[in-house]
C-alpha cells in the first residue's frame, strides 16, 4: 500500500534534514578527535567542565542539552580516563566535576582540533552562510 505524502515532505523535513546535518557535523568532529580517544560530544563536555558555572550534573545536562543518562554515561568514560574527577562537595545529583590535570592537558590538545575543524566549516559555507545557520541554529534550539 502506498500513502500519498506531499511532494516535499523529505526536501523540507526540518527532523531529517537537521539530523542529517547533525550527523555529518559528528561524523567531522569525531573523525579528528578519534586520535585523543574522545567523541565530540566528550570533548564539549571537558569543555563545559573546564569552563565551570555549573552546581550539579543535572544543571551540567541542562547547558549541553543532554538526558541525565547520557550526561551519566559520558562523565563516566572521562573519569575512567582519568580526566575529570569529582568534587568532594557533592554527590549524587548534586555532584560536580572538574578537569584533572590530565584533563587540562586534553583540553590544550584537543583545543586547536576542534578550532580547525570549525574553521574548515566555516570555510566550506563561507562567512555569511556560517553566520546564517549559526543564528538559524540558536533560534531552533530557542523553539524547544
Amino acid at each position: 500500500m502506498t500513502i500519498a505524502l506531499p511532494d516535499a515532505l523529505n526536501d523540507e523535513c526540518l527532523v531529517l534534514k537537521s539530523r542529517m546535518a547533525a550527523r555529518a557535523i559528528t561524523r567531522r568532529y569525531n573523525l579528528l578527535l578519534k586520535p585523543y580517544g574522545l567523541q565530540s560530544t566528550q570533548a564539549s563536555l571537558l569543555f563545559c567542565i573546564g569552563g565551570g558555572g555549573f552546581q550539579s550534573v543535572s544543571s551540567l545536562a541542562r547547558q549541553m542539552d543532554l538526558e541525565r543518562s547520557a550526561m551519566t554515561r559520558n562523565l563516566a568514560v572521562l573519569q575512567r580516563q582519568g580526566l575529570i574527577a569529582p568534587n568532594k562537595t557533592g554527590q549524587g545529583r548534586m555532584q560536580v566535576f572538574s578537569l584533572t590535570s590530565q584533563g587540562e592537558e586534553k583540553v590544550r590538545r584537543i583545543l586547536p582540533v576542534w578550532q580547525k575543524a570549525q574553521k574548515e566549516i566555516r570555510g566550506e559555507l563561507g562567512a555569511n552562510d556560517w553566520q546564517a545557520v549559526q543564528k538559524a541554529l540558536s533560534r531552533m534550539a530557542a523553539i524547544g
